[in-house]
């Protein structure tokens, strides 16, 4: 069982870290690619909302205390 927790805390680590770098990308790219990476952001934070709480319903974890719900 750990180690699917593990695995899942993984998973959900690795999503931020791709959204980090996205973001990152907005602010050097031209505006013609803004709009790309405002998208790509957008659904990359959804996915990692989705894992958020699949995280939490499934193992009763806490994920993010600072987050509004």
């Amino acid at each position: 069982m750990e180690e699917v927790i593990e695995n899942e805390f993984k998973k959900y680590n690795q999503f931020k870290m791709d959204l980090l770098k996205m973001s990152q990308c907005l602010e050097c790219c031209d505006e013609s690619q803004k709009e790309l990476y405002q998208n790509i952001c957008l659904e990359y934070s959804k996915e990692l909302k989705k894992i958020q709480t699949s995280i939490e319903r499934t193992y009763g974890i806490i994920v993010c205390n600072n987050c509004e719900r």
